[in-house]
């Protein structure tokens, strides 16, 4: 029986490590059918995609589901169904809801997946019914630490097929640790029998040191420049993550190591750490979301903000590693002028990059259930953002995105304009302000984009940059 897992990425760059993982797993309890992995992007044609299925002539295909693919993912499913009717189509991932009509699929299976897809697979191997169409995995323990690594021989001989070909010009995911110790109501990670929540009985799991060290040496080995850790906050177990974090300093590369962190959690020993790394050799992507002690309580955030903020600043006075830092628009209880203090206290900081991201009601999380209570307004399709709440009009996000797309250009390009914007600050005395108002003169512009787009060379940013800094 040859079986098909099918990878549909948000980008070429991205290369996921979710299929490889279920390939490693069916094959090391024995099964004897044939697994493909077929690894696409959502910018493909879909008539391309639907061919490379096809041409393999599979007896299953198995989809993993996100908000970034899961419109593109149904079409794919539809097509298959048309040209393979015999076909068994399984589908996972956050995405998948209790009523698989909707999807169209045969099966499906709810969080973390190895262990269904491989009992599901068996029961097809041997042609008979599976217990439960809808197969679960939630009150099963996580035994991931000691599955079987996803980072075999096939897994790296297949960058020779992909678009880009060339691992060091892909972003390569690394899960070391499965679950997450915090339950924020809009995350996916709280949601019980998800694969990365954390109820009583399945709290966060480990790999080894040992692994986890052996699996970085064979990253640099093959030629990687860039790993992801995708250990939902990597720094929650500071003991590990400080053993981690002087490994990879001690490495003789070019790669760079990626972490999701909670800056509160850095402690004197861990910044002493970093501060002593190789300049380049990490970067770390660090969510405030709200400085708003009202907004955070509402969505199950423990974070001390002062703190965050505190060691954010001393990370970027070691000049060594790249700081990301995150807000989410729409949260509850925000209005525009606690956003603009969280995010002037963000600039404060001097973050090289600051992403002012938008509220996802994702499904299934405790924050969807509530929308109604704080009158969150939001898309019922992927990816469900936010429009409007109680306490932010819809005309205030549109202010939000247009502050988005200047900060992308003018901010976290690098170091060229800070300098300028630093004047334009003082002058106004607000970074968000400045930030609208800069939005706002563009678009009068009428010829560099608006909005979240702006279009503009670099000559031409600076130009209009200083133009709106003297009319001030």
């Amino acid at each position: 029986m040859k079986v098909a897992v099918i990878a549909i990425n948000a980008k070429n760059v991205h290369k996921a490590v979710a299929p490889w993982c279920l390939k490693a797993y069916v094959e090391s309890r024995g099964f004897d059918g044939k697994i493909e992995v077929v690894e696409a992007n959502v910018n493909e044609q879909i008539g391309e995609v639907v061919a490379r299925i096809f041409n393999l002539s599979p007896a299953v295909v198995a989809f993993g589901c996100y908000i970034w693919n899961i419109e593109y993912t149904k079409k794919v499913v539809e097509m298959i169904r048309k040209l393979l009717p015999k076909v068994t189509v399984i589908l996972g991932g956050p995405e998948i809801g209790v009523d698989k009509k909707e999807f169209g699929a045969d099966y499906i299976i709810e969080g973390a997946g190895e262990e269904p897809f491989f009992e599901l697979l068996m029961s097809l191997r041997k042609k008979q019914p599976a217990k439960n169409k809808n197969p679960r995995n939630y009150e099963k323990s996580c035994n991931f630490a000691d599955y079987p690594t996803p980072y075999t021989e096939d897994y790296f001989r297949s960058f020779a097929t992909d678009q880009i070909s060339d691992i060091a010009n892909r972003l390569v995911y690394y899960e070391s640790s499965r679950g997450c110790p915090f339950s924020c109501s809009y995350c996916m990670s709280s949601i019980k029998g998800n694969a990365v929540s954390t109820p009583a009985k399945n709290p966060v799991t480990c790999l080894s040191l040992t692994r986890v060290k052996r699996d970085l040496v064979l990253f640099m080995a093959h030629g990687a420049k860039c790993v992801k850790f995708v250990d939902r906050t990597f720094n929650a177990d500071k003991a590990r993550a400080k053993q981690i974090l002087e490994f990879v300093g001690e490495l003789e590369t070019e790669c760079v190591f990626h972490f999701e962190v909670a800056a509160d959690l850095f402690d004197i020993e861990m910044l002493n750490i970093i501060s002593k790394l190789p300049k380049d050799r990490v970067q770390f992507e660090i969510g405030i979301q709200s400085v708003t002690p009202k907004v955070l309580k509402a969505i199950d955030r423990k974070t001390n903000i002062t703190t965050a903020l505190k060691n954010i600043k001393k990370l970027m006075s070691y000049d060594n590693c790249h700081i990301h830092v995150d807000l989410i628009a729409g949260l509850p209880y925000e209005t525009m002028e606690s956003f603009a203090k969280g995010f002037d206290k963000c600039i404060e900081t001097r973050p090289h990059h600051l992403q002012l991201g938008f509220l996802k009601l994702l499904k299934g999380t405790k924050l969807r259930a509530a929308a109604d209570k704080y009158g969150i307004v939001y898309a019922d399709f992927a990816p469900y953002e936010a429009y409007k709440t109680k306490t932010m009009s819809y005309e205030d996000m549109q202010k939000l995105k247009k502050v988005e797309g200047v900060v992308k250009r003018f901010w976290n390009k690098g170091d060229f304009f800070k300098e300028l914007v630093d004047q334009g600050i003082d002058k106004v005395g607000s970074a968000l302000v400045f930030f609208y108002g800069l939005a706002s003169y563009i678009e009068a512009q009428n010829k560099y984009g608006g909005g979240a787009d702006v279009r503009i060379s670099m000559k031409n940013a600076e130009l209009v940059l200083r133009e709106y800094i003297e009319q001030l």
